[in-house]
């Protein structure tokens, strides 16, 4: 009987670690993932101020590699893996009548990090706007 208590705590203090490493990595993904969702707005808000023009003015969905500083071509279906073979990064360029009065000199930028984790998909989603500032003056 003993041993089988000292089996049933072993099994338990297993399955409780387990379990909390799970958490940790995916949190640790997560800040992750947040951090290029940062880093990619940030990239698109130097694009918009060395040249508005570079960014469109109909929507448009684009990848964004790790350590890219320019749009690449248009995508036309989902991204591949191209951060630290684990994430994806998008950027999409959109209108929001609500928000973005200005036409043609405010855009609705949403970054998506995804990436694949216990065989689930999981994503963060940061959503921004800008402005061409400089004409609007």
């Amino acid at each position: 009987m003993a041993i089988g208590v000292v089996i049933l705590l072993i099994t338990g203090l297993v399955a409780a670690t387990t379990s909390s490493l799970q958490s940790g990595q995916m949190s640790k993904d997560r800040t992750q993932a947040l951090q290029y969702a940062k880093e990619g707005l940030e990239i698109v808000r130097t694009i918009k101020e060395a040249k508005w023009s570079d960014i469109p003015l109909t929507e448009k969905t684009y990848c964004l590699a790790k350590e890219q500083q320019t749009l690449g071509g248009e995508t036309l279906g989902s991204c591949s893996i191209n951060i630290d073979s684990k994430f994806t990064r998008t950027v999409i360029f959109s209108d929001d009548v609500s928000t973005c009065t200005a036409t043609g000199s405010c855009r609705k930028v949403t970054m998506i990090v995804s990436w694949t984790e216990v065989s689930q998909e999981r994503s963060v989603t940061l959503t921004s706007y800008i402005t061409n500032w400089r004409d609007n003056l």
